[in-house]
């Protein structure tokens, strides 16, 4: 992939009840309208954030730390909102 650079925003779950599905199928359709990809990590595990079945198996409890990831910089849109959506606990506080 060349003329791609990885950019990266970091933060934290914030809601009670973790990543469950409905924030995480959230996350994947704000994803897929990136016109990159889009990456969830947690420590050493890092999934397609298109994938509801992808970011669920990274078990995100209240104070996991998610680093969010986009191929380049046509994805900058995607990625603040998707940190602005873990930011605001995902509409659930």
């Amino acid at each position: 992939m060349k003329n791609s650079r990885i950019l990266a925003r970091k933060t934290s779950v914030k809601n009670e009840l973790g990543m469950h599905a409905r924030p995480a199928s959230k996350i994947a359709l704000m994803a897929e309208s990136a016109q990159c990809n889009v990456w969830l990590c947690v420590n050493s595990t890092k999934v397609d954030a298109t994938s509801i079945i992808d970011i669920l198996t990274l078990c995100a409890v209240k104070g996991t730390q998610i680093v969010i990831e986009i191929e380049n910089q046509k994805g900058m849109i995607v990625l603040d909102q998707i940190v602005d959506f873990f930011e605001a606990g995902f509409g659930e506080m």
